[in-house]
């Protein structure tokens, strides 16, 4: 067996991340229509009662859109911290929901699962690595800063996750009010790219692959952003990490969606920019 990555979608119009190893798999975040979700996961040839837990990072409808759907039509268990779970309120109601402490391990079938907190602007936003068949993938995004915690939980991850948000300058230049870019630009928003650069190089300490994550329609290329974090990481003499950019939606049909394979330890994807 081995684990896989795939991911279905990334950025502020919703996000979801599938793990897969043997027969099972983990869903991490449901921020997209139910029926989109549901294509998808048709191409990935996988029957969503498989599914063995979806699991979220917090609360903001880009990450839960469907979860409590997708939840309910197939008798899947939601995963969450407490307070996340309180910040959906009636939303989860009569669903079957197992709490996870932030930091502490659960067992998931064949998966290892812990999650990390990390600087975001909701009720207790986290991050987690996900273990399986002896590989690791540690996922963070939505998170404003970072701090040696953070790279404590990126450390060692065979492919790490991590948001690329925006481009400074970008953004600034955006039509986007002095409000929300003030949002964006703070400690518990998102991530810029030179940001994300300077994580990844404290992080990578070995050969690994990277996915730039949560890029935004407006103030992000997959191009500016790949630039930027490469040239963070050459100043930093950090040459390890082999980067990928995830697109916003996965493309139709099968294999067509970025994925990652443990075996190969290295990146599937038809198009990266």
């Amino acid at each position: 067996m081995s684990l896989t990555v795939t991911s279905l979608a990334s950025g502020s119009s919703g996000n979801a991340l599938l793990a897969r190893c043997g027969d099972d798999a983990l869903l991490v975040d449901c921020g997209i229509a139910l029926r989109t979700l549901e294509g998808l996961l048709r191409y990935q040839q996988l029957e969503p009662r498989r599914i063995r837990a979806l699991v979220l990072t917090h609360e903001h409808g880009d990450h839960t859109l469907s979860a409590a759907a997708l939840a309910r039509r197939y008798g899947i268990p939601v995963v969450c911290n407490g307070p996340t779970r309180e910040a959906m309120g009636a939303e989860l109601a009569g669903l079957p929901v197992e709490l996870l402490p932030v930091g502490e391990l659960a067992a998931i079938g064949p998966f290892e699962l812990r999650s990390f907190r990390v600087s975001h602007d909701a009720a207790d936003p986290v991050g987690y690595r996900i273990a399986a068949a002896g590989a690791t993938v540690a996922i963070a995004v939505d998170l404003g800063s970072w701090d040696e915690a953070t790279v404590a939980a990126l450390c060692g991850a065979d492919l790490l996750v991590v948001e690329a948000n925006h481009d400074r300058e970008l953004l600034r230049a955006s039509p986007y009010p002095w409000a929300i870019q003030e949002r964006i630009f703070g400690p518990f928003g998102h991530l810029d790219n030179v940001q994300c650069g300077e994580l990844l190089s404290r992080a990578c300490d070995g050969p690994c692959d990277v996915w730039l994550a949560h890029l935004s329609e407006q103030t992000n290329t997959p191009r500016v952003a790949a630039a930027g974090v490469r040239r963070v990481l050459s100043m930093a003499g950090v040459a390890g990490p082999r980067l990928g950019v995830l697109p916003r939606r996965s493309p139709r049909g099968p294999a067509a969606a970025p994925t990652w394979r443990s075996e190969e330890r290295m990146l599937v994807q038809q198009s990266m920019f």
